[in-house]
């Protein structure tokens, strides 16, 4: 497990100031990418549960601030998305770089799940019925291209200066 460092919050804060400011405008069809879901459980995969729930408690947060959902449901959601990709890695270490992606697909079902629960509970709603499961497969869909593309960037910087990836992932 990798420690952080003092620079890891600021970064998750400006995450979620990101997030909150970009989210909306990037929305294809009603679903929205979730930043800072992609940039947690990225952490998570790399670094472990605790810099993956440092991360999702900072950017969750100011997230959650900034866009107006109930207090606390953000970091939470995000929470559970983290520990499920920190939970996962052992297991996936074959994998190599095709983890994070599935684990953000997988973190970003769990993430609107919770969310959709929260919401549900708030508003004394009807149970699960009626639950939007296409636009759920969908938004995860959108967060995992987005997690392969940011892994794809950060992969093809790395070859050029030649340093591993991560220290989990095969090169």
């Amino acid at each position: 497990m990798a420690s952080i460092n003092r620079l890891s919050p600021i970064l998750a804060i400006a995450v979620g100031v990101l997030h909150a400011g970009l989210a909306p405008v990037l929305g294809v069809a009603d679903v929205s990418p979730n930043l800072v879901l992609v940039a947690v459980v990225l952490v998570a995969c790399s670094a472990g549960l605790l810099p993956g729930a440092v991360w999702a408690f900072s950017a969750g947060l100011t997230a959650n601030v900034l866009s107006g959902e109930p207090m606390g449901s953000i970091p939470l959601t995000l929470l559970a998305a983290a520990a499920l990709a920190a939970a996962l890695a052992p297991a996936a270490t074959r994998l190599g770089m095709v983890h994070p992606v599935l684990a953000t697909f997988a973190g970003s079902i769990v993430a609107d799940l919770g969310m959709l629960g929260i919401h549900r509970l708030l508003d004394g709603g009807q149970g699960w019925a009626g639950v939007p499961i296409g636009i759920i497969l969908v938004a995860a869909a959108l967060n995992a291209a987005l997690a392969a593309l940011v892994l794809g960037v950060v992969w093809l910087q790395r070859r050029r200066t030649r340093t591993p990836v991560m220290s989990r992932w095969p090169t």
